[in-house]
């Protein structure tokens, strides 16, 4: 997966865990469904799984909701595995 992609990615992660409602962030948690649905087909299953639990995350984020910096957490946590185990098998390829 190369860079472009997961700043795109990563853009819309960013989206959906700051838009100030869920009606607001409906249309960006479509898209990053959809590209990262995309994105697992190509990934191992593991960072498949951690792409997952960020969408999860970030879901859970958006909008006005108790605990939001808990699930701001739990994404970067997850984004963190995934987007460093992309990159070392993307390293790994070349």
């Amino acid at each position: 997966m190369d860079k472009n992609r997961l700043d795109e990615l990563r853009q819309l992660v960013e989206e959906v865990m700051y838009a100030s409602t869920k009606k607001e962030a409906q249309h960006s948690i479509r898209r990053l469904e959809f590209k990262a649905a995309a994105v697992k087909v190509e990934v191992d299953r593991y960072f498949s799984g951690k792409l997952s639990e960020v969408v999860s995350y970030a879901k859970e984020a958006s909008g006005r909701v108790k605990n939001k910096d808990h699930w701001i957490s739990c994404v970067e946590q997850c984004w963190y595995v995934f987007e460093n185990g992309v990159k070392e098998v993307n390293e790994t390829k070349t």
